[in-house]
C-alpha cells in the first residue's frame, strides 16, 4: 500500500467512497505482485453501472455490479475480495 490510501473492502465500500467523492471519478489501483499496480479511474451512475478507464492502455469499460466481480471482464471485484483494491489518497 502507498501513502495512505484506502483499501476498499467491499463493493458497499467502494460505492460508499463513489458517493462521497461527488461527480469527481475516483483514482483507484490494484495492488500486483511484486509491488506493481494497475491504475484505473472509476465513476458510477448511482444506480448499477460502473465506468471504468485503464489507464496502462487506455480502454473504457461500462460495467454492471455483476460484471465488476466477473473475472470475464475485470479483476477489480476479485482484487477487492483480496484485499488487493485501493483508491489513492492525494491528502
Amino acid at each position: 500500500m502507498k501513502r495512505n490510501d484506502i483499501k476498499v473492502k467491499s463493493l458497499e465500500h467502494l460505492k460508499q467512497l463513489l458517493d462521497a467523492n461527488g461527480e469527481d471519478p475516483l483514482d483507484c489501483y490494484i495492488l500486483l505482485n511484486g509491488g506493481f499496480s494497475s491504475s484505473k479511474t472509476l465513476s458510477y451512475d448511482g444506480d448499477k453501472t460502473f465506468f471504468i478507464l485503464n489507464e496502462i492502455d487506455d480502454t473504457e469499460q461500462e460495467l454492471t455490479e455483476e460484471e465488476l466481480f466477473d473475472r470475464n471482464h475485470t479483476n477489480i471485484g476479485y482484487a477487492i475480495e483480496n484485499g488487493a483494491f485501493f483508491v489513492y489518497n492525494y491528502e
